[in-house]
């Protein structure tokens, strides 16, 4: 596999998506070709980056097989990747990038950016939650949580430790936090609510920077905790190691801030690869990564009174039973969050992307299926004149499977495709063969040929063998794209496919976008296929009527097309953008 991994967020600007994407892209580097497009210089480099990224993306899109953006923030790449390739594009997300409160984000990122991602990797099951609740369909979000790996850094020593925060932790019982301060992280409420109630042997530090610094200190100097409660501002690498190594808790007293959400507790998982645990608050992504009495407890937010007590409970625990608890601490976070096990979990899922959007070399997208199955038996029902049960269908080009399996709840259905792509399995019989069918003359009632014929190698035979099998009075439902449309639906691109067949397959290899041989028909190709006379076209009252075959318009568009005369539609049947034509099979 050759992937383009796209990160706008890279180290060394400072933070844990630009943590997570480095690691990420690195790591997967071991396991396949990964090429990257990155921002090393932080926010503010966005506005020059995102155009860079766009017309860079669109150049070595053509040597990939997918891309996967590091953020929704990159989502507007994946956009514009997706204008010019069929390409896969998945799209990590964190949560913040989702809920972020900013209109224009709203209005452009989530509404019509998001929209084009064909897949998406939430960092936890609350980023799906909330994914799911800005619109994003559940069937398109995977979770896969965050890695760690062991830091190569040897920690200080206690004693030098000491001398650097000059802070005497000796017979102290240390409590730690490290993270951006801000409201959501609770430090402020933590020492207002909890610290004032705890011991004096019980210190707290303090480490990172933000915007609610200054309020913290006033809290600490109104408090009289100054002997408790040690701010340490940012802290390298280094320092960070040692504090996770010679504290006993880690503390991580997240509360609840409307569209400021903690996508997953990355940190307490550093800190229990150190072996130290955690009690944190039973929050947003923090609930994926603490596992009670794993390597932590979860304590419900805003609860003063339990954060207290378990502090107090768990103190009288370590000291009895340290080393036990925090080698457990440690070998769960290494077992179940090491980043050589999570890049796999990501290729595994890529994968599957990969085959998902694949059908044959490609083309047949498995989203809404079961929208297209309802609209087809909405079709055969009109042209039979009565429901859809217990009949002999043949569905041919199964792909994911999910049209058979849906029109075979209430029919005897057989499915044949060129490849085994299937994802769904029950309701029907499958089997694989070419252009031949491998079934005995007029032995089907219906057979559905949905976006087929213009994939297939020999057209004439394809519909020779359909009319064989049929039984007499039997039907056909036949879906094209209309040659004429100037948008060419498979490569999504314009009016190349208007060349000669040879020449516009030649021109898209030369693009580097060719997957396989697409030969559209016009609607004189497919009158000579079948016969005119024994066509009834669908299309024309799809457009006038397109809530009524469950297309997904807006009301005042429908409203428009209800007032186009369907005489109209149908004498102009050769311009539609797709053919639906029933055929039925004379005696």
């Amino acid at each position: 596999m050759n992937l383009l991994f796209i990160s706008r967020a890279h180290p060394p600007a400072i933070g844990g998506i630009e943590n997570q994407n480095e690691a990420l892209a690195r790591h997967l580097s071991n396991l396949i070709t990964c090429r990257t497009i990155i921002n090393r210089f932080g926010k503010k480099a966005l506005p020059f980056f995102i155009p860079w990224a766009i017309i860079t993306g669109l150049i070595k899109i053509r040597k990939a097989d997918q891309v996967l953006l590091g953020d929704g923030v990159a989502a507007i790449v994946g956009w514009f990747i997706k204008l010019f390739s069929n390409k896969p594009v998945s799209c990590i997300l964190h949560g913040l990038d989702i809920t972020w409160d900013n209109p224009v984000y709203q209005k452009i990122w989530i509404c019509i950016f998001f929209r084009k991602i064909d897949f998406f990797i939430a960092v936890s099951h609350s980023t799906k939650d909330i994914a799911i609740s800005a619109g994003i369909p559940a069937e398109k979000i995977s979770v896969i949580p965050n890695g760690v790996e062991k830091s190569a850094i040897t920690p200080l020593s206690k004693r030098k430790l000491q001398q650097r925060l000059q802070i005497n932790l000796d017979n102290k019982f240390t409590l730690l936090s490290l993270g951006r301060l801000v409201e959501r992280k609770g430090a402020h409420w933590f020492i207002k609510n909890v610290m004032v109630h705890l011991p004096k042997d019980i210190i707290y530090l303090i480490a990172g920077d933000g915007p609610n610094k200054d309020k913290i200190s006033s809290l600490i100097k109104k408090l009289h905790l100054d002997n408790n409660v040690y701010l340490l501002g940012e802290v390298d690498n280094q320092l960070k190691e040692t504090l996770f190594t010679h504290s006993d808790l880690f503390i991580q007293a997240n509360i609840p801030v409307k569209n400021d959400v903690e996508g997953f507790g990355i940190t307490q998982l550093e800190a229990g690869l150190c072996g130290l645990p955690s009690i944190s608050s039973n929050l947003e992504g923090i609930q994926d990564a603490i596992q009670e009495n794993k390597n932590g407890w979860l304590v419900e937010p805003l609860n003063a009174d339990a954060f207290r007590s378990l502090i107090l409970e768990k103190k009288a625990l370590l000291k009895k039973d340290q080393q036990i608890i925090s080698n457990r601490v440690a070998k769960h976070c290494l077992e179940n969050f090491e980043w050589s096990i999570i890049a796999n979990n990501y290729l595994e899922r890529l994968k599957q992307y990969s085959i998902k959007k694949t059908h044959r070399a490609g083309f047949s997208p498995t989203n809404n299926r079961q929208s297209k199955a309802e609209k087809i038996l909405i079709i055969l029902k009109e042209a039979l004149g009565s429901p859809i049960n217990n009949l002999e269908i043949l569905d041919i080009g199964t792909g994911n499977g999910e049209i058979s399996s849906f029109i075979g709840a209430r029919n005897n259905v057989t499915s044949v495709d060129l490849y085994d792509t299937r994802q769904v399995s029950d309701h029907y019989n499958f089997t694989q063969c070419n252009e031949l069918l491998p079934f005995k003359s007029e032995s089907f009632d219906i057979v559905i040929s949905n976006h087929v014929i213009e994939h297939v190698t020999n057209q004439e035979l394809h519909i020779n063998e359909i009319k064989r099998v049929l039984k007499n009075d039997g039907i056909l439902y036949l879906a094209t794209p209309n040659k004429f449309w100037p948008f060419e639906v498979h490569y999504r691109i314009y009016l190349l496919h208007y060349l000669p067949h040879k020449l516009f397959h030649q021109a898209l290899k030369k693009l580097g976008r060719y997957k396989e041989d697409v030969s559209l028909l016009s609607i004189f190709k497919l009158f000579k296929l079948l016969g005119k006379n024994n066509l009834t076209s669908f299309s024309g009252f799809i457009i006038k009527h397109p809530r009524k075959y469950l297309m997904n318009v807006s009301t005042t568009l429908e409203k428009l097309l209800r007032a186009i005369p369907i005489t109209f539609l149908n004498t102009t049947t050769l311009l539609h953008p797709t053919f639906v034509f029933i055929y039925k099979k004379s005696k």
